[in-house]
C-alpha cells in the first residue's frame, strides 16, 4: 500500500513539476523520479537503523525527508489544480467563443430578416395605398411591376427565416451545454455551502480539498513504509 501511494504521488508530483518547469520536462521527470526514490529509499533506511545511525546524519534525512515531501506536496497541488484549471478553461474558451460567434451571425441574420420585412412592407403599402385612393388600374400597375420582386424578397426571407430560426436552435444547444458546464461543478458549489462559503465562490474550496489531498497522500506513503520497516525489524529482533 505503501509502494501504492508512493507511486500514485510521484506520478501525481512529477507531472505537477514538468508544468512548473516547462523547458526541462526529460530532466525534471529523471530527477523527480530519482528523489522520490531516494526519499523512500532514506525512510526504509532509517527505519532499519535508527538507533545505529549517527545523530547527525539521522538529523540530516529527516530533514532531507522532509524537504523532498515538501516538494512532493507542491508537484502534487500543480498537477491536481492544474488539472482543474485547465477543464474548466476549456469550458469556458469554447462555450465563449461559441456564444461570440453565435451572437454576432444571430444579429447579423436579424438585421437581414428585418429589412426583407421592411422591403416587403413598403411594396405592400405602395399597393394600399394605390388602392385607397381610389386607382385600382394604379395599384394592379405597382403590383404587376413589384410582383417578382416581391415574390424573389418573400423566397429570401423564408430561406433567411429558416436560417434565423437554426442559429436560435443553435444558441439554445449552446446554452443547454453551459448549464451542464454548471452542472459539473455543482459538487464543488455544495462543497462551498458545507463550509460555509459563498456558493458562487468555487476556487477555495477546490484549492482546500486539493490541499487535504497532498497533505494525506505523500505522508500516508512514507508513513505506511516507515511502518512496515518497524515491523519487519521487531519480527527479526524476535
Amino acid at each position: 500500500m505503501a509502494l501504492a501511494l508512493a507511486s500514485v504521488s510521484a506520478a501525481f508530483s512529477i507531472d505537477g513539476l514538468t508544468a512548473i518547469f516547462a523547458g526541462a520536462f526529460w530532466p525534471i521527470i529523471t530527477m523527480g523520479a530519482a528523489l522520490e526514490a531516494g526519499k523512500l529509499v532514506a525512510a526504509a533506511w532509517l527505519t532499519e537503523h535508527w538507533n545505529a545511525a549517527p545523530f547527525l546524519l539521522r538529523l540530516i534525512l529527516v530533514a532531507m525527508i522532509g524537504v523532498l515531501m515538501s516538494l512532493n506536496a507542491v508537484g502534487v497541488f500543480g498537477f491536481l489544480t492544474r488539472a482543474h484549471l485547465d477543464h474548466m478553461a476549456a469550458i469556458d474558451q469554447a462555450l465563449a467563443d461559441r456564444t461570440a460567434d453565435i451572437e454576432v451571425r444571430l444579429a447579423i441574420q436579424i438585421r437581414t430578416v428585418a429589412d426583407l420585412d421592411r422591403r416587403i412592407a413598403q411594396i405592400d403599402a405602395a399597393i394600399e395605398e394605390a388602392t385607397r385612393l381610389g386607382r385600382p388600374l394604379g395599384a394592379m400597375t405597382i403590383a404587376d411591376q413589384k410582383r417578382r420582386e416581391r415574390a424573389d424578397i418573400v423566397a429570401e426571407r423564408q430561406r433567411q427565416g429558416q436560417a434565423l430560426a437554426s442559429l436560435q436552435i443553435e444558441k439554445a444547444k449552446i446554452e443547454a451545454q453551459r448549464r451542464r458546464a454548471e452542472a459539473d461543478v455543482g459538487p464543488v458549489r455544495y462543497l462551498a455551502e458545507l463550509m460555509g462559503m459563498p456558493a458562487t465562490d468555487l476556487e477555495r474550496p477546490v484549492r482546500l480539498l486539493t490541499l487535504a489531498l497532498v497533505v494525506v497522500l505523500d505522508p500516508m506513503a512514507v508513513m505506511l513504509l516507515l511502518a512496515a520497516g518497524i515491523n519487519t525489524t521487531r519480527a527479526g529482533s524476535r
